[in-house]
């Protein structure tokens, strides 16, 4: 299954004339990364949150915030006079112990945090611990019918630029054996030259061509690369999230065709792999979306 990491969600649910919102947004990250914001009265709920998006995101970075009557228009504030007469206080006692000029003001006092905090809704703990899994659950599922619909685009260009590696594994393998038979004539032509037209011993050049032929075989490199491509195209059809095999299968891919090119010696087959590195450089990038 091919899901992208990226997406966004957002789910409300109203109770008793309140709203209660909750936004998911999901990006690239190696890892699962979790942050979850909710309203001061909620935060012991912050495990239960964490713990309904771990079991259904594995990997990105995910940043959840929940508000309560965000979005009623009510605005709904009430003055925490503790917190005011804290200020009050230990702005007296700073002018008096530094003799500093000036009245303390409205907009001094308007300054500092936390003096203002959204009313409490007064819901019981039950009640609004199943309210906010509720509305987690509903931006989860919007979050990742994004994330799927995104994974459906990417898995469409995986497949096609895999399969277009086959070609070039094709040109490859049919190339390969003309390679001996010319490193023969080549070996062939070096030595006349070099025993100025003496008989050329037939057990010696044919020695000699077998270890060329050795060097030159690419045959386990290419079966091994046509491997990881069948390997490739079933965990994009896996029901698992895959994104961290495919990129290690990715990496082997790279390696395979490293040691082509190491062993190519003929033109026709480096432009060949120039262009299948090329191509698994762009299916790193895209794997690199993948959940």
């Amino acid at each position: 299954m091919v899901r992208s990491m990226t997406g966004f969600g957002r789910s409300e649910v109203e109770h008793e004339g309140t709203l209660l919102v909750t936004e998911i947004r999901s990006v690239n990250h190696r890892f699962c990364e979790i942050s979850v914001r909710l309203p001061k009265w909620l935060v012991h709920l912050e495990p239960a949150v964490r713990s309904l998006v771990q079991a259904r995101i594995l990997r990105g970075k995910v940043s959840v915030a929940v508000t309560w009557n965000g979005e009623s228009g009510e605005g709904i504030l009430e003055l925490d006079t503790d917190v005011a007469d804290r200020y009050f206080r230990m702005l007296k006692e700073l002018k008096e112990r530094y003799g500093l000029a000036g009245e303390i003001e409205l907009g001094t006092l308007a300054a500092f945090p936390d003096l203002f905090t959204p009313d409490r809704v007064a819901v019981e703990e039950e009640k609004s611990k199943g309210l906010i899994q509720k509305c987690v659950t509903g931006a989860l599922d919007s979050v990742l019918a994004m994330k799927m619909a995104e994974g459906e685009s990417l898995e469409a260009d995986l497949r096609g630029r895999v399969e277009g590696l086959l070609k070039h594994i094709d040109v490859i393998e049919k190339r390969a054996p003309a390679r001996v038979s010319e490193a023969r004539e080549n070996l062939r032509s070096r030595l006349s030259g070099l025993l100025e037209g003496a008989e050329i011993p037939e057990e010696r050049l044919a020695l000699e061509v077998v270890i060329l032929a050795d060097k030159l075989d690419c045959s386990e490199e290419c079966v091994r690369l046509r491997a990881h491509v069948r390997q490739f195209m079933d965990l994009l059809g896996s029901p698992e999230p895959s994104g961290r095999k495919l990129n290690f299968l990715l990496q082997e891919m790279n390696r395979e065709a490293n040691t082509l090119g190491s062993k190519a010696a003929d033109v026709e087959i480096v432009n060949e792999v120039v262009v299948i590195k090329d191509e698994l450089e762009k299916l790193r990038e895209q794997v690199q979306n993948v959940e």
